[in-house]
């Protein structure tokens, strides 16, 4: 029988980078319905003149190399951290408090630091929380020491504190669901980390499966349609030239569910709850795009140097049932309201989860009227505002925050 490969047996793997550009194993399955990849080496031409008379080139010379990813599917909370880490950097993680065992720093926390001073000790093995809001941290602990204050050694994840904490700062041991909130990160480098994507497809031998490592989105788009859709995504990105595995990798898919659209909720003017709930949203779109250059250098390497990271902007649309006319209100007076759409699975306890897109500003640019259907609709056009409202722990401004809650263990993204 001839070879073939089945494309309903792909799957696609995700894991983040600790050097950009050096592939390491998936981590986790990303669960898609599109996915293609495209290495895009480019090729240097020799055209100069022999005597022929022809215009094509006597030689094709390799230049430089990469790879473009363009994949989408339904949103699944547990790989959705990935995709925002990677796109805008900054990250606060808040647990459920217990309720019981909370302490407080007995000196401060800094960056780097692979464990804490608390005014009380803490049982090795327990999930805490350090400090609250923009700087908050989510923690595994070692084994303590001490007699007090107590040294709280921090053991998962690895690499210390990302942020500074003061003195007698809560620290409250918690359980899930987590919620992750996703701003702009200002500090350092500006560079978020960059991740590899493991496609298991069937033709490259031994493994089946080609690594795009040193991949950086350039583009997060999300969709929803109450009537009609899941609620969704599509992203690009841009990568270091394909590798092809030396072993067959494995799909883990979680068992968490997509979400219908029609549990998205929309506050404008506050959050997506009570008095500023707007009952009135069709559809819309958000679309986060980071611009990225590869830089490439005479280090007799084809793959790029770097791929850097630049500026980000969010905009995005709503389509209204009119029931007045305050989309249109909301463009000619320039109003700039918080925009707030926030989608929940209705689910409780560790399988609760959530996705919340909060706009401290939102400059609403073209409002369209449209009198074609059987009821008044408006079509409006908005973007995002930068504020220091929305901003994350590297501080500075940020155009929006990100929150997803779902039961992944914090360290994972």
């Amino acid at each position: 029988m001839p070879t073939t490969f089945a494309p309903a047996k792909q799957f696609v793997g995700i894991a983040t980078e600790v050097s950009q550009g050096t592939a390491v194993n998936m981590a986790a399955t990303l669960l898609l319905d599109s996915f293609k990849p495209k290495d895009s080496p480019k090729f240097l031409e020799d055209k100069a003149w022999r005597g022929a008379m022809a215009t094509d080139s006597f030689a094709q010379i390799p230049g430089t190399q990469i790879s473009e990813l363009d994949l989408g599917g339904p949103v699944f909370l547990d790989g959705l951290g990935y995709m925002l880490r990677n796109i805008m950097g900054d990250l606060a993680v808040t647990g459920t408090s217990t309720g019981t065992g909370g302490t407080t720093l007995s000196a401060t926390g800094t960056p780097g630091a692979s464990s804490i001073s608390t005014a009380a000790t803490i049982p090795s093995g327990t999930v805490i929380q350090i400090g609250t809001g923009a700087t908050a941290e989510v923690f595994t602990t070692g084994t303590p020491s001490g007699s007090g204050p107590y040294t709280i050694p921090l053991a998962s994840p690895t690499g210390g504190l990302a942020y500074q904490h003061a003195s007698a700062q809560a620290v409250q041991p918690v359980t899930g669901p987590y919620t992750y909130a996703w701003s702009l990160l200002n500090s350092g480098s500006g560079q978020p980390p960059s991740h590899t994507l493991t496609h298991m497809l069937g033709p490259t031998a031994v493994s089946g499966a080609r690594q795009y490592p040193g991949a950086c989105f350039s583009e997060l788009g999300f969709k929803w349609n109450a009537e009609s859709d899941l609620f969704t995504f599509d992203a690009k990105a841009t990568a270091f030239p394909s590798l092809a595995l030396g072993s067959a990798p494995v799909s883990n898919p979680g068992s968490v569910a997509p979400i219908a659209s029609w549990r998205m909720a929309v506050g404008i003017g506050g959050p997506a709850a009570g008095g500023t709930l707007i009952p009135t949203v069709t559809d819309g779109e958000i679309s986060i795009k980071r611009e990225l250059n590869p830089y490439f250098t005479g280090n007799g390497i084809q793959a790029p140097y770097i791929i850097q990271r630049a500026g980000l902007t969010v905009e995005g649309k709503l389509n209204f049932v009119a029931a007045s006319e305050s989309p249109y209100l909301y463009m000619i007076n320039n109003t700039q309201p918080q925009l707030q759409l926030a989608i929940s699975n209705g689910l409780a306890g560790n399988a609760a989860g959530g996705v919340t897109f909060d706009f401290a500003q939102a400059a609403f640019t073209e409002s369209e009227p449209d009198g074609s259907k059987t009821a008044v609709e408006y079509g409006n056009t908005f973007k995002a505002v930068l504020n220091t409202t929305n901003a994350g722990g590297s501080g500075s401004y940020s155009p929006c925050k990100v929150s997803v809650t779902c039961n992944v263990a914090p360290g994972s993204y």
